[in-house]
């Protein structure tokens, strides 16, 4: 029997399924979303995109598929209904925080108002001051093993349309592979750094290429080369998400059908990495300026005291006027 992906639903616990990917490295939430959203998100995109920019030509997505960049300005609905769904939000708290201050914890009122209305309590301080001499004094950082950021956002979005019936399975390859000339003498036991998410914008089957992951290679050595009966896909209904970590090796399958297989693929990142998919550039002003404060968030339209300000702005909501920064 070969390798499979571990399928929960809406109703099962962000507990349960944050403990299964922390163990296998992916998981399924089937029919987390509706058809009828799958839809309308791809509708959007073919009204906002021209067919000439839908056209691949790149080693991992070659002639014949398509695929679309930022999705937040191609389709508001995706950045509102499926970038921000409170489960995955739920798992990505519980998977990439717990976040850390420099300076005094924000109360929990600044905290509602960060991630529009999401509570959490689990900020910690990882600086103090200390005088040294004439009443001068000096910043001492705390060390701390759970720190892993200050919030997350976006790394890239994008759609990827998988077409047959001649394809080839994706060469597999981990998320991580941005950062790992930078990363690696930290591995293997780093705090997670990055959680991806495609959903199933058609149904995803052994025939029309669903992805392939490859359960507990988040924990292999980076020469380990996976076998076939290792490598799982993920079969699952239309408007359901497969999730997976970092250092999960993953790639499409081959598809064998004609029909296209559609996917939302977007991820997130601790805030101190760079972000894959330039969403400055990407997403204009004026279309991130219409989306809502979570959505405009996760595009990196918000800072840290230390990371990100800039003078005269909302930390919050760089959009908009107020104090950011330490400046």
């Amino acid at each position: 029997m070969g390798a499979t992906i571990t399928s929960f639903d809406e109703k099962d616990s962000v507990e349960e399924i944050t403990a299964t990917l922390k163990r296998d490295g992916g998981v399924i939430i089937e029919k987390l979303a509706s058809e009828q959203l799958m839809d309308d998100v791809y509708a959007e995109i073919e009204s906002n995109v021209a067919p000439a920019d839908l056209e691949s030509n790149t080693d991992l997505w070659p002639p014949g598929n398509k695929t679309v960049g930022g999705l937040a300005q191609a389709s508001p609905l995706f950045a509102d209904r499926l970038l921000t769904h409170p489960k995955i939000l739920d798992l990505a708290d519980a998977t990439l925080l717990p976040i850390a201050c420099m300076g005094p914890a924000a109360s929990l009122e600044s905290e509602k108002k960060a991630e529009g209305g999401r509570q959490r309590d689990f900020r910690e301080n990882t600086v103090s001051v200390a005088e040294n001499y004439d009443g001068s004094s000096q910043v001492i950082f705390k060390t701390t093993e759970s720190a892993n950021c200050n919030y997350y956002q976006v790394g890239a979005t994008l759609l990827l349309e998988l077409h047959g019936p001649e394809g080839k399975n994706q060469v597999l390859h981990r998320e991580n592979a941005n950062y790992q000339p930078f990363i690696e003498s930290l591995l293997p036991n780093m705090s997670e750094i990055i959680m991806s998410v495609i959903w199933a914008g058609t149904d995803f089957t052994v025939e029309n290429g669903a992805t392939r992951l490859v359960p507990g290679s988040h924990q292999w050595p980076e020469e380990r080369v996976a076998e076939q009966h290792e490598i799982a896909q993920a079969l699952m209904p239309k408007g359901s998400a497969v999730i997976w970590l970092s250092r999960s090796l993953h790639g499409s399958g081959a598809s064998r059908s004609s029909d296209g297989r559609i996917g939302y693929f977007h991820s997130y990142i601790v805030d101190w990495l760079r972000q894959e998919e330039n969403q400055y550039i990407a997403v204009s002003t004026e279309a991130a300026g219409r989306l809502p404060l979570p959505s405009r968030q996760l595009l990196g339209y918000r800072s840290s005291k230390s990371l990100g300000w800039v003078k005269g702005r909302d930390q919050e909501d760089l959009l908009s006027k107020g104090v950011s920064g330490n400046i």
